[in-house]
């Protein structure tokens, strides 16, 4: 009996709004079953504006993602979602007078709260951060590394590799393929999947910034011009690279597409769909009967 590498789709978004009604109880494992998806990797639709999920709407919020990892888990792998801006002052700030001295008038940090509980209570397996969408910038040292140090230390007291999805197609300032480095740099055991490769203003720095980083890998989600990965495919080969749809807004033959145009054979293109990330994961090969 033969075995493959289970194919990952590293990017989806479950929820009902303005945007989508996917209602994923329902919906998400037909859609993976037509599109030959093993494990899906699920996120808030819009990045989640929600944190907890709120009774005027169920679909929504990181309670939603759980309840969905919970119901399929074998091949559910959620992503929870916080907005880092809200979290409390450290110290006094220029222009105050008590500048550099502790902020004594607000000491709830929401954010770093939520991030716990994400973990530890909800059992998921990391975040979704979307720098265009919250408007900061990904290696902003006062509001991201907090959120780091709890992911890192969430890591450790679990004993599970946690994921750091990021929206980097370097479509501003604030998710540049530079500035995530900086913040890979700083946190070598947390892995992030750099969603849309920094497609597609990023693609010339794409190479020498991300590319010698061990816990960063590029994430061909609708990174339909090669252009921007080809320096990286060639120094560093397929196993540097994953995929995901962007679902339910993208079609799944999309990806296929994106995979096999810059794959140089079939083993590649099995390693990009998913068994690079099964291996940092610890997910077997899936046996072929």
């Amino acid at each position: 009996m033969s075995k493959r590498w289970p194919v990952i789709d590293t990017h989806f978004h479950v929820g009902v709004n303005q945007l989508i009604t996917f209602e994923a109880e329902n919906d998400l494992i037909p859609w993976m079953e037509e599109a030959g998806i093993d494990i899906q990797i699920v996120c808030q639709v819009n990045e989640g504006f929600m944190h907890k999920t709120p009774e005027w709407n169920p679909f929504v919020g990181n309670d939603y993602i759980a309840k969905i990892q919970n119901m399929f888990s074998e091949r559910i792998i959620g992503l929870g979602t916080v907005n880092p801006w809200l979290q409390s002052p450290k110290s006094y700030r220029f222009p105050s007078k008590k500048e550099g001295q502790p902020y004594d008038k607000v000491n709830y940090n929401f954010a770093i709260d939520e991030v716990e509980r994400i973990i530890l209570e909800l059992g998921l397996n990391g975040l979704k951060l979307h720098p265009l969408e919250h408007n900061y910038n990904i290696n902003d040292p006062h509001i991201i590394n907090p959120l780091m140090d709890k992911l890192v230390e969430m890591q450790n007291r679990v004993g599970r590799k946690m994921i750091v999805l990021v929206h980097a197609a370097g479509d501003s300032v604030y998710n540049t393929p530079t500035a995530l480095a900086d913040l890979a740099r700083q946190y070598p055991d947390i892995l992030f999947l750099m969603s849309h490769c920094g497609f597609v203003w990023g693609g010339p720095v794409v190479c020498h910034t991300v590319g010698p980083l061990e816990n960063v890998m590029l994430d061909l989600t609708t990174c339909p011009q090669k252009s921007v990965v080809w320096e990286t495919y060639h120094k560093y080969g397929a196993t540097k690279f994953t995929a995901g749809t962007d679902g339910p807004f993208a079609s799944p033959l999309v990806k296929d597409a994106i995979v096999k145009d810059l794959a140089s054979n079939a083993e590649e293109e099995s390693l990009i769909q998913g068994g690079n990330l099964a291996k940092l994961l610890g997910i077997p090969k899936i046996e072929i009967k």
